[in-house]
């Protein structure tokens, strides 16, 4: 029986082997925002939009890309998109070739970021770590300063409520927390 199991093991991964993958590459122009977001995937996330398109998207990284909040930039990219036959699933990646412009935002400019939520099929999702003493972090990356909001934030997690934070960027990469919606 046990050998049975392994064959088919066997069998179910060389199904899906990187052998199938078709894999194209298209230099595309990219569109970052001043800050990172929480994403369900990858914790914290770029928010991105391709040239000639309307969408927005999260992006988990950008090889070879350096982000610095508060800053807006323009890129040209590299997209590989994977595409495994065997699971019909399409991935892409980006590396950065050149960066056309950064640009800083005016100061006091204020962002929203979701900071816990309940997503169907998944249940309550919480972004925020840390406690009073120590301090707060979103998805243990970006430091935030919820002064008067800190109280609030974590009793709205507690009974979990859905929670956005209204921010303005802070020194050295931190996000301020300005208002709870």
């Amino acid at each position: 029986m046990k050998k049975l199991l392994f064959l088919c093991i066997g069998l179910l991964l060389m199904a899906c082997s990187d052998d199938d993958a078709e894999i194209t590459q298209t230099e595309v122009n990219l569109s970052i925002n001043h800050f990172k977001t929480t994403s369900l995937l990858y914790g914290t996330a770029l928010i991105g939009q391709e040239e000639g398109t309307l969408e927005t998207f999260t992006i988990p990284r950008i090889s070879g890309f350096d982000f610095q909040p508060g800053y807006t930039y323009s890129l040209i990219a590299n997209r590989i998109t994977t595409k495994n036959a065997g699971t019909n699933a399409t991935t892409d990646s980006y590396d950065l070739i050149a960066v056309q412009t950064q640009d800083t935002i005016p100061p006091n400019t204020e962002f929203r970021v979701p900071l816990a939520k309940f997503v169907n099929g998944v249940g309550y999702v919480t972004w925020i770590r840390g406690n009073a003493e120590l301090g707060y972090v979103l998805n243990n990356e970006i430091p935030i300063h919820c002064s008067q909001f800190c109280t609030e934030l974590m009793s709205r997690v507690v009974i979990e409520e859905n929670i956005t934070g209204v921010f303005e960027h802070g020194p050295n990469g931190t996000y301020i927390l300005k208002e709870l919606d």
